[in-house]
């Protein structure tokens, strides 16, 4: 079996085209819009990798639902301009930002986007795999995770990180 026989391409709304001209040498079967279920039906078929292509809203939506007592993403955001050296001012602004594509737009007239959005992929899929890994009743993730983090318009990739399957 290959490694493409066992990935799984879940993408975010309105991405699907992106993600296919990403990847396009994987079979239409292994593309499937995001959803609760897919990362548990991904490890319950012995699955190797899990790609997720998405938006800034999308994974923050993510990180958010997996951080129990969070209202949104505005903490989450803070940390990740904090942390990437982004300064106190604009963690502040973006902690401000009424939605996640506003505070995309701060970090990228800030020129902070790119080590940023890497940063918001890293966490979103150290979170797929921590999740795996409670799917599958293990302490390491029997799936690798890569994040694609695309623009506004879901066109074209800002950021990616991730592991490849072995």
């Amino acid at each position: 079996m290959t490694t493409e026989d066992r990935t799984l391409v879940m993408y975010g709304d309105g991405v699907r085209d992106a993600a296919r001209r990403m990847l396009p040498k994987l079979p239409e079967a292994c593309f499937a819009p995001a959803g609760a279920g897919r990362l548990r039906e991904a490890v319950e078929r012995g699955l190797a990798q899990v790609v997720l292509v998405a938006g800034m809203d999308e994974q923050v939506d993510f990180l958010d639902g997996a951080a129990e007592g969070t209202a949104d993403g505005a903490r989450t955001l803070e940390s990740i301009t904090l942390d990437m050296d982004g300064g106190a001012a604009l963690a502040a602004e973006v902690a401000a930002a009424s939605t996640p594509r506003v505070a995309y737009e701060l970090w990228e007239a800030a020129g902070r986007l790119g080590p940023c959005g890497r940063e918001l992929c890293r966490r979103t899929a150290g979170e797929l795999e921590r999740l795996a890994a409670e799917a599958a009743g293990s302490a390491t993730s029997p799936v690798a995770a890569q994040v694609v983090l695309v623009d506004a318009a879901g066109e074209r990739m800002v950021g990616m990180y991730g592991r490849m399957a072995r």
